[in-house]
């Protein structure tokens, strides 16, 4: 359902996402994203929306059920909807949202740690990513990127920070 057209069929040519439920045409994006088997899209209203694939809770939207038309991610632990997202991001089965304060939120598989929460456990709700030895939270980025089950994130000091998976060196951290 990674398409979003209501369907699981592949398609040789293009076709248009639909909206919620089915209901009309995805409109007012300002960003896309893909993960594996599954999209992302961001609204001009800041808030997030995800189809496809949705065995690790990589939608957001609180359960584990794939999706083949988009739903909204929700806001953190399942209250309300995600909202002040400003850059997108999609990884191997989880997913990175950058907000307006420049802190990182995730949700999907966490296997290696990839969702910063310093934890080992996936989530199906956004959670905040931990600042450096899980004090805190991470502050002052600027750009996010996703990986195989890791997760990168630029600061505006111009610093590199990288969490999850690290077994070919990806994490750069010697």
């Amino acid at each position: 359902g990674q398409l979003g057209d209501g369907t699981n069929t592949d398609r040789n040519t293009p076709v248009q996402v639909l909206g919620p439920g089915g209901v009309g045409f995805l409109t007012d994006i300002i960003a896309i994203a893909d993960g594996l088997d599954h999209t992302i899209a961001l609204k001009s209203d800041s808030t997030v929306w995800a189809f496809g694939s949705n065995s690790g809770g990589q939608l957001g939207d609180g359960t584990n059920t794939d999706r083949n038309t988009p739903v909204q991610v929700v806001g953190h632990g399942g209250v309300g909807c995600l909202t002040d997202i400003i850059a997108i991001a999609g990884g191997v089965w989880f997913t990175i949202a950058l907000k307006s304060d420049a802190t990182v939120w995730a949700w999907g598989y966490n296997w290696h740690g990839q969702l910063g929460d310093g934890t080992f456990t996936s989530r199906n709700t956004p959670v905040q990513v931990l600042g450096p030895g899980g004090v805190g939270s991470l502050t002052d980025i600027m750009a996010i990127a996703g990986g195989m089950w890791y997760t990168i994130a630029l600061k505006s000091d111009g610093t590199v920070w990288t969490f999850g998976r690290n077994e070919w060196g990806q994490l750069g951290n010697g």
